[in-house]
């Protein structure tokens, strides 16, 4: 009887050891820690918006060195749209340019998107929109605070759509404002703090932080947990590899979750982790949903894993089990995914991960994997 009851007791043991899985790793969840840019007074920059003359920013002798032989008058109109103040300058009845109060909530894009430019001391954003071969377009924004800006743009009858033409119209307007109003062209413009700038993403900054030095733990186990908890750390796990690979001009931005590598044309966005969590490669692998394509089985730097592609073909990604197991929770991972380029607006252009860049990948996880996770476990 004593016999039978250990038994029993064993087998229950047992039963409760391959039922019940062991519990997920809990890790704390990971907050940007550094000071945030402070923005001007709201108050303030309204009534200096309230009270600006947007007409006065289209300079007329700008139009002169640029109306060539057409000797039509030209006329300006102030209107009010949506309680934002813009004018336009037109000719013969058609719009030529337009200076505007931009929407807020335009702003964050207007960023990510334009390239910096130096309009005379003054800082500005600008995009060249390009349609079937040809530029079609051109807009320049000039921050007043993280929140507001005025915009320039090359109206639809320009013949000129070149933003040579809109350089010489907001660099003259950009003198009229206050200089307590604008930006110099270094300046702290927004809320995303120093290469949180480059980052392909329409937050505001508050969940990003340039990364720091960290150290790397030894042993997978101890890489993986101390990268869970802190993305200093995945980006300290890449930092040398990305470096080598894609080129110094890439530099390492912590996020919660995840570590980004982003440089500030814009071409290249990359991710990068080493975690506890966020499951298996396997589970990529087995894609049950088919979210994926193109998906194999690799090994990288002596560990097993896999690669896959987005439908559309716009990302990459690698994912290495650092225990030597694809089916085991935790995992090394690198995503690239190409972008349109800091300052041109190119839909015709394809945005489907090169060849190049794609062996640039496959170096990276080789050299990471083979550092720090090729102890045999």
């Amino acid at each position: 009887m004593i016999l039978g009851a250990l038994l029993v007791s064993l087998l229950a043991a047992c039963a409760d050891s391959v039922d019940t899985p062991p519990p997920r790793p809990q890790f704390p969840k990971w907050h940007p820690k550094q000071p945030r840019p402070v923005d001007r007074d709201e108050q303030v920059v309204d009534a200096a918006l309230a009270a600006l003359d947007f007409c006065q920013l289209i300079d007329q002798a700008a139009y002169d060195r640029r109306k060539g032989g057409d000797t039509r008058p030209v006329e300006r109109k102030t209107e009010v749209k949506d309680g934002r103040k813009r004018c336009t300058l037109f000719r013969g009845g058609h719009d030529l340019l337009e200076v505007s109060d931009v929407e807020p909530r335009h702003l964050v894009l207007r960023r990510v998107d334009g390239a910096v430019i130096d309009l005379g001391g003054v800082k500005g954003y600008q995009v060249e929109t390009h349609r079937e071969g040809g530029i079609s377009g051109c807009a320049i924004t000039v921050p007043v605070s993280f929140q507001r800006a005025i915009g320039f743009e090359i109206g639809s009858a320009s013949r000129g759509k070149d933003c040579g033409l809109l350089r010489d119209f907001a660099t003259a307007g950009a003198a009229k404002l206050p200089r307590d109003l604008v930006y110099p062209p270094d300046g702290q413009d927004s809320g995303r703090l120093g290469a949180c700038a480059d980052w392909v993403v329409t937050s505001k900054g508050e969940n990003c932080d340039p990364a720091v030095a960290a150290q790397v733990p030894t042993g997978a186990e101890l890489i993986i947990a101390a990268g869970a908890a802190d993305p200093n750390v995945e980006c300290a796990v890449f930092r040398d590899a990305v470096r080598m690979a894609f080129g110094p001009e890439f530099v390492p931005i912590a996020t919660p979750g995840a570590c980004y590598f982003v440089e500030p044309k814009h071409r290249l966005q990359i991710e990068a982790g080493a975690t506890a969590n966020g499951g298996a490669p396997g589970e990529w692998h087995a894609d049950p949903n088919r979210t994926f394509k193109d998906h194999q089985r690799m090994t990288f730097g002596g560990s097993p894993g896999i690669t896959f592609r987005s439908q559309d073909d716009r990302e990459f990604a690698l994912y290495a089990s650092p225990l030597g197991n694809i089916d085991v929770r935790g995992h090394v991972r690198l995503r690239i995914t190409p972008e349109r380029e800091r300052g041109i607006d190119d839909w015709d252009r394809s945005k489907a991960v090169s060849v190049l860049d794609v062996g640039k990948a496959f170096a990276v996880m080789d050299f990471v994997m083979a550092t720090h996770f090729r102890v045999a476990r």
